[in-house]
């Protein structure tokens, strides 16, 4: 139907027009009621639209930059972790060393099944040699002490022990050497820290003062208690290396040299991890101190020196793991203060859009009530012209 078909009083077109636009009036009001913005599209304001969408962009790139500090600040508390407990791992081990030197250290025993010859054993700086006897329960040991004086033990087995460690105390050393007979077996321990246990090779055994029979040995065997502590030591290092292995955050470990860039607005950060294993630290334990005794090759930590060195790369090590927390810990300092300075920048920008296209609720309840008054108004005084109209009818009554 075209607009001219019907004609409308001047007074009906006015208030028609004014009802339609009441309506339309009210339809915004109530979708800025029920969307909470008074700009919803670029038709509303299109400056303050698209400025409001360059702040929500900016404040969506920023937040992206943010999980990726807050992954970055997981993964350098993963490495934190790990250090702390490698550290923790450290120190038993260098209680395990301590104790070590305060423990006794090579023990050599051997069975007196005959008579030895030309066979000698070292301990602590002591020469024990033993020299051809006739066959019987007796066994003579020339004793040289480190200062050249020779002692003489002429005893049998059952007294050589308590032979040996007097003839300790007489030469002033005492403590140094200690001697414990068990049945035909006689066995010699350096308490001393710091000295170890050598014998010649081969020892043969004369019968009946004859000749000596190559085919007779001594039956020797070393142990150390420090050999003990060694084994735990080791089984320490295992479990550091265990550790630093196991540091990692979704796939980023800064325990085995991994780098990770932290990415924020307008820059990023390296965060450069370091190796914590046992190698690179430089904490595995001392190889074996060389001795001549069969079976002693492979003793660890035989002489107090070894034990030390143990104990000072352990020392080093802490330093390390200590530097290399404190370049962890600054380098986290920066991404907390980043990631604080990302979060004011997103509430900044969000306000600033909001700023521009948010609706006052409370204006537009009020605009809401008037309009609505105004409909009702409109609409009556629609009628009232309508009724002028109508007037015409009465003529034909």
């Amino acid at each position: 139907m075209a607009l001219n078909d019907i004609s409308l009083t001047t007074g009906m077109r006015k208030n028609l027009v004014s009802l339609q636009k009441t309506v339309t009036l009210l339809d915004r009001t109530q979708d800025r009621l029920s969307t909470g913005k008074k700009v919803n599209s670029a038709l509303d304001n299109p400056i303050n639209y698209f400025a409001a969408q360059s702040h929500l962009s900016r404040a969506s790139d920023i937040s992206a930059y943010k999980d990726g500090m807050s992954e970055a600040v997981q993964t350098i508390q993963a490495a934190n972790t790990g250090i702390e407990n490698i550290k923790s791992m450290i120190e038993a081990a260098r209680g395990l060393g301590q104790a070590a030197l305060n423990a006794s250290a090579n023990s050599v025993g051997f069975t007196v099944t005959s008579m030895v010859s030309g066979n000698t054993i070292a301990i602590g700086g002591t020469t024990f040699t033993a020299v051809n006897t006739t066959a019987s329960s007796e066994t003579q040991f020339n004793v040289q002490d480190a200062n050249g004086n020779a002692l003489t033990v002429d005893e049998i087995v059952s007294n050589l022990a308590a032979k040996i460690n007097q003839n300790d105390e007489k030469d002033g050393r005492a403590g140094n050497l200690k001697a414990v007979a068990n049945g035909n077996r006689i066995t010699l321990t350096s308490v001393a820290t710091d000295k170890a246990i050598t014998t010649t090779a081969v020892v043969a055994a004369a019968k009946g003062g004859g000749a000596a029979d190559p085919g007779v040995t001594i039956d020797t065997k070393v142990t150390s208690e420090r050999q003990t502590y060694a084994l735990q030591y080791e089984e320490i290092m295992t479990q550091i290396d265990s550790l630093a292995q196991s540091s990692g955050y979704k796939g980023n470990n800064l325990l085995a040299k991994d780098t990770m860039a932290v990415g924020f607005e307008g820059g990023s950060i390296s965060v450069r991890g370091f190796s914590a294993s046992v190698s690179s630290m430089g904490v595995n334990v001392t190889g074996a101190a060389k001795s001549s005794v069969t079976g002693s090759e492979n003793v660890k930590w035989a002489v107090g020196s070894d034990i030390r060195h143990d104990v000072n790369n352990l020392d080093k090590g802490i330093q390390k793991l200590k530097e290399e927390s404190g370049k962890l810990s600054s380098s986290l300092s920066v991404i907390n203060i980043q990631q604080d300075f990302s979060t004011s920048k997103i509430n900044i920008l969000t306000a600033g859009a909001d700023n521009l296209t948010a609706a006052d609720t409370n204006e537009e309840g009020a605009n809401m009530l008037m309009l609505q008054t105004r409909q009702s108004l409109s609409t009556t005084a629609l009628s009232l012209s309508s009724q002028a109209a109508q007037s015409v009818l009465r003529l034909f009554g």
